[in-house]
């Protein structure tokens, strides 16, 4: 099987394409930008312009936060928390979505937090019904379900913002997440920072977004402009250093296992569907993105990858009903044929 000989990507992997060396286009563009990319000083420097924007303008609006992040009750909503209020000197407004995946890992750390973190915070309640709607949909036309979580997490925390007339959110995406699959610069911090949600959504979902533009269903409140960054593509922390940060500061419980994602019941048919619709493991592209920036050798990566081939590749049955039963599938067999249509 082709894959790219500096990453590994495999030839078959989304929008890959392999040059006549059997480099990949995503390895090609992060060494063009690899400067830019590296240059941790002047990334942090950038992200402080920001933050001391959306100060003058919360102060100028006589808004009450300056700005607003995500609570799941893991380690990168935790550690952004913590370091935009004591780093930055940020009021900051939090919120959770409670979509109906939350494990009891997740929901404790977030009483732990709220409790150690001194912050205010919204749940969000979404209506069950449209939830429904939302995944079903999305798991028929595009055999995923996780990208509706992220929108859902992007539209509300845009209201939230309008609503309080806060300049600003803060999200917790990772550099592998940003550049997995990065082979242009639109939509790619730092080199475009969203100022709506519109801008943001095709951060995540390119040309999706253009797709659904003009779709009832789908609200990118174009009048409202909010900037949006995303911390770990300005700052150099490992996971195990928020662990560790964690774990002193703040009481934070590490999950028992090794499984990404503790804060997600369903996580594992995101996997499931991932290898059976893709071929691949939905880390895939991050893992080799920490090989190009050299977090990771390639060796690893491929044992990685396979851990989560071997791990994802089935499906506990009473998993797989649970989630048919969260998202209104009847059946098995609807949700195989929508994996496999």
């Amino acid at each position: 099987m082709d894959k790219c000989i500096k990453c590994g990507l495999p030839g078959h992997y989304q929008g890959i394409t392999l040059n006549e060396n059997h480099v990949c286009n995503y390895c090609e563009f992060y060494e063009t930008h690899k400067e830019t990319f590296s240059n941790f000083d002047a990334l942090e420097k950038q992200f402080e312009e920001e933050v001391e924007n959306a100060k003058k303008k919360a102060a100028e609006r006589g808004a009450k936060y300056d700005c607003i992040t995500g609570l799941s009750g893991g380690k990168d909503g935790a550690y952004i928390t913590y370091q935009l209020q004591h780093k930055y000197g940020l009021r900051v407004l939090t919120y959770t979505l409670d979509n109906g995946f939350s494990t009891d890992f997740g929901r404790k750390n977030v009483e732990i937090l709220l409790d150690k973190l001194d912050v205010e915070h919204i749940w969000v309640n979404v209506r069950d019904s449209t939830l429904r709607q939302f995944y079903s949909a999305s798991l028929k036309l595009i055999k995923n379900f996780c990208s509706v979580c992220f929108h859902f997490c992007h539209y509300y925390s845009h209201l939230l913002a309008s609503q309080y007339e806060i300049p600003l959110i803060v999200n917790g995406r990772t550099r592998s997440q940003i550049l997995q699959s990065a082979d242009q610069i639109r939509g790619i911090e730092p080199f475009h920072i969203a100022r709506d949600l519109k801008s943001f959504e095709y951060q995540m979902f390119k040309r999706l977004v253009d797709k659904l533009e003009h779709n009832s269903c789908i609200d990118f409140m174009p009048d409202h402009e909010i900037t949006s960054l995303s911390y770990f593509m300005y700052h150099d922390i490992s996971d195990e250093e928020k662990i560790d940060f964690l774990e002193k500061n703040l009481g934070w419980i590490k999950p028992e296992s090794k499984v990404p994602h503790a804060d997600c019941w369903a996580h594992p048919v995101a996997e499931y569907y991932s290898i059976k619709k893709n071929g691949y493991p939905v880390r895939t592209g991050e893992l080799a993105e920490m090989v190009r920036e050299g977090k990771m050798e390639l060796h690893q990566a491929k044992r990685e990858y396979l851990e989560d081939w071997n791990t994802y590749q089935d499906l506990d049955p009473q998993l797989e009903q649970r989630f048919m039963n969260r998202i209104c599938v009847k059946n098995r067999l609807a949700a195989a044929n929508a994996v496999s249509g």
